[in-house]
């Protein structure tokens, strides 16, 4: 929604002030909360509503930890709430407000330096949002009637079933890139549509299925565009080869693997008496575990071989990743972490205390039949070393309440970049973003959170680059987590599905897809013709039981019939 690069400056005191300026043709879907139904133009004030928004504790903003730090008055602005209430909203934010100079510029200013606000002001949270439309539907109502100024407007949300998004009237006009593709790109139609204005379809509906092999049916019908690849689908969908395999080849359909900008985990609780601390005995215990997890067995045995094998936090092609590093403790040695074991007091994983096993407990939600592999073989692999390992399965809302009050021991996770900056991976071992923030281990080492405040504030670059690695270093040796992998996305979808190409962030992809609709149509039709056979098979042979029930019938009549003449 920008008009221009956003602005920035220093301020005295070693913050800075940002500057961004948006569109100035830039309008509000057309919604009942807007005097004659007609939406009006987004100014500024819209975005500094959104901060307001975000700033107001009742709303629980998950990325308000992200701004409460920075921003100038941001805390004392929400903590007025408790005094304020709504009214409230009608008051300044020191550290946001609109230029006098300019309605359509805002100016957000901060207590120190914050490279990573750019991408903040390119999420969904700090977008224009609209007070009459908040204030008419209520905080709860307004999830389900969101009004904005998108490509697509929704018109209808039925819980559990679908969600219906057609086209904006008053959408800005955009179109399909004319460049930026590869010369193969090209040639696989990567810019048939370059020059259509956005979106390229006039109606989407997500149709929400629960039961993974209804949802397959649909898919196999034609009913559903595309469809993701699990463990329930993919020997239908995967060859041997690791290539598509014929039966979907023949079906008109296109198997993509796709990077994604994430990490999974598994990581101890620093604060549990076993397996946490810093001391050098539960360093070795935990690097033991380590080396007793094998990354690429797990990567093709529960990823189904869509994973990349992780050394530490940070993604590929993310700034601050170095594809070079290898993780001493990450290259499987079940003799060296045998020897580690023994070094921090557990030799063949023996507890001297009690006599028995070292027991870790594995927290999980693993309730089903398939997830409950994921965790036999966690088990498998670290038991090898001596250590027994107890699985403590619960439902995914208990599993969570456990973490977020500090009661698990040992679990596996994982994580998505909001954006894609180092930040946003190495604030996941960062002492202040403890539980209930994104520390799910809650880790805890000084110098990795003074490197971690340096580091925040920098641009990319060698200086930057150089203190990652010492953050690296420094985690890596205390061990609070446990890389496993980088996810790929897998998914399938039917050849009248256009411009499929993903992107590792971005979510604002369903304007580019379009759809050959009489192929699909000619398809569903194909697929889905009535079979008569088996109704004109059932009526024959209901038929056939039948007709020996008449002929008795017939042979009473006529007996009675000729009994009757003779009576007369």
């Amino acid at each position: 929604l920008g008009a221009k690069e956003p602005e920035r400056k220093a301020l005295p005191g070693g913050g800075e002030e940002w500057a961004f300026t948006f569109k100035n043709d830039l309008r509000f879907q057309d919604d009942p909360c807007f005097p004659g139904g007609k939406g009006r133009a987004i100014t500024a004030k819209d975005v500094e509503y959104s901060f307001k928004r975000m700033a107001d504790p009742k709303n629980n903003c998950p990325v308000a930890s992200f701004f409460e730090d920075k921003v100038v008055g941001w805390k004392e602005y929400g903590a007025a709430f408790d005094i304020g209430g709504p009214k409230h909203y009608d008051d300044a934010m020191s550290g946001v407000a609109v230029d006098p100079a300019d309605p359509y510029t805002i100016r957000v200013k901060l207590s120190q330096p914050y490279p990573q606000l750019r991408y903040l002001m390119a999420m969904h949270f700090t977008t224009p949002q609209a007070r009459e439309a908040v204030e008419r539907y209520g905080r709860d109502d307004y999830a389900f009637h969101p009004v904005g100024c998108g490509p697509f407007k929704l018109t209808e949300y039925k819980p559990k079933q679908r969600i219906l998004l057609e086209v904006n009237p008053n959408r800005h006009k955009d179109y399909y890139p004319s460049d930026g593709a590869s010369e193969e790109d090209k040639k696989n139609g990567w810019l048939d549509d370059a020059g259509k204005q956005l979106p390229l379809t006039d109606k989407i509906v997500f149709s929400i299925v629960k039961e993974s092999t209804a949802s397959w049916n649909l898919f196999l019908q034609g009913y559903l565009d595309a469809a993701g690849v699990n463990n329930n689908n993919y020997q239908q969908v995967v060859a041997q080869n690791g290539g598509l395999s014929d039966r979907m080849k023949e079906r008109g359909i296109s198997l993509k693997r796709d990077p994604e900008v994430n990490v999974y985990y598994a990581a101890f609780n620093m604060e549990d008496p076993t397996f946490g601390g810093y001391d050098e005995k539960h360093k070795k215990l935990r690097q033991a575990i380590s080396l007793a997890i094998d990354a690429e067995e797990y990567i093709q045995l529960i990823a189904q071989g869509n994973g990349q094998k992780a050394e530490w936090l940070i993604p590929p092609g993310v700034a601050g990743s170095d594809e070079k590093y290898k993780n001493p403790y990450r290259a499987t040695n079940i003799e060296k972490a045998k020897q580690l074991l023994a070094e921090a007091g557990y030799a063949d994983g023996n507890d001297p205390q009690t006599g028995r096993k070292l027991v870790l407990h594995y927290d999980n939600s693993n309730i089903t039949a398939a997830s409950q592999q994921q965790t036999a073989l966690v088990q498998r692999q670290i038991e090898r070393i001596g250590i027994k390992v107890e699985s403590r399965a619960t439902t995914s809302n208990q599993f969570q309440e456990r973490l977020l009050k500090g009661e698990h021991q040992f679990i596996f996770y994982g994580w998505f970049a909001d954006y894609p900056d180092p930040e946003n991976f190495v604030f996941l071992l960062y002492g202040p973003n403890k539980k209930p923030g994104p520390n799910s281990a809650s880790y805890k080492n000084l110098e990795y959170d003074k490197l971690f405040e340096q580091m925040r504030a920098m641009d990319d670059g060698p200086a930057r680059q150089a203190i990652i690695d010492k953050m690296r270093a420094i985690s890596v040796e205390d061990c609070p987590w446990i890389p496993i992998y980088h996810r790929l996305s897998m998914g399938i979808n039917y050849n009248w599905l256009k411009n499929t190409m993903a992107h590792p962030i971005a979510n604002d992809l369903a304007q580019y897809r379009r759809v050959d609709a009489p192929l699909r149509a000619r398809r569903q039709a194909e697929w889905n013709s009535p079979v008569y056979f088996p109704v004109i098979f059932v009526l024959a042979a209901l038929a056939l039981s039948i007709l020996p029930a008449w002929r008795v019938v017939q042979k009473r009549i006529n007996r009675r019939l000729r009994q009757g003449g003779k009576e007369s």
